[in-house]
């Protein structure tokens, strides 16, 4: 693996690289010095991608990886998951732009001049503590800690007290979490 130092950029606390994986794999990696944890999109060949998750070695958290066979969804898995805390919306909206133009030209793709960059909801929220409620919100189904966002799902490592049935990770399906 080698880093391409010509795509290398960084947005305040936020730096975007582009790492070849050989002739058609490459890795775009957002790496957040204010956490500590980067998030990376991989192609290993084609039609298969990963997304992985490493986080801060102060933490303690073990890395979370999803697999796709879609660039299109790997890619916006990536967007939907990036680190955004304390950082600028402009310089976030900037780092976000810079991994569209690197997936798009990585991929082969015509250059996407204005893509629609919406902030998920709970995009703030991974990697602190959330308590996920029922739908009508009067009972506590889950305490922990938020590791990413699947589409309509809400992975989260939940705390010893609250695991059911022997799971440390588990998926719910919600777009709100409540932060502790």
């Amino acid at each position: 693996m080698s880093l391409i130092e010509a795509s290398t950029k960084e947005f305040g606390n936020i730096t975007v690289f582009l790492h070849s994986l050989g002739s058609f794999c490459y890795r775009i990696e957002w790496y957040s010095k204010m956490t500590g944890a980067s998030i990376s999109l991989a192609r290993i060949k084609k039609g298969k991608y990963i997304v992985i998750r490493k986080w801060a070695a102060i933490r303690g958290l073990t890395d979370v990886s999803t697999e796709f066979d879609r660039a299109n969804q790997a890619f916006i898995h990536l967007l939907n998951n990036v680190d955004v805390v304390k950082g600028k919306d402009d310089l976030i909206v900037a780092a976000k732009q810079h991994c569209v133009n690197l997936f798009a030209k990585s991929e082969g793709l015509k250059p996407i001049s204005k893509p629609s960059l919406p902030k998920p909801r709970l995009q703030g929220a991974i990697g602190k503590q959330v308590v996920v409620k029922s739908r009508l919100g009067n009972s506590q189904i889950a305490q922990g800690m938020l590791l990413q966002l699947i589409g309509n799902q809400a992975e989260i490592q939940v705390n010893p007290e609250h695991i059911e049935a022997g799971q440390l990770r588990q998926k719910f399906y919600t777009k709100q979490v409540f932060i502790c």
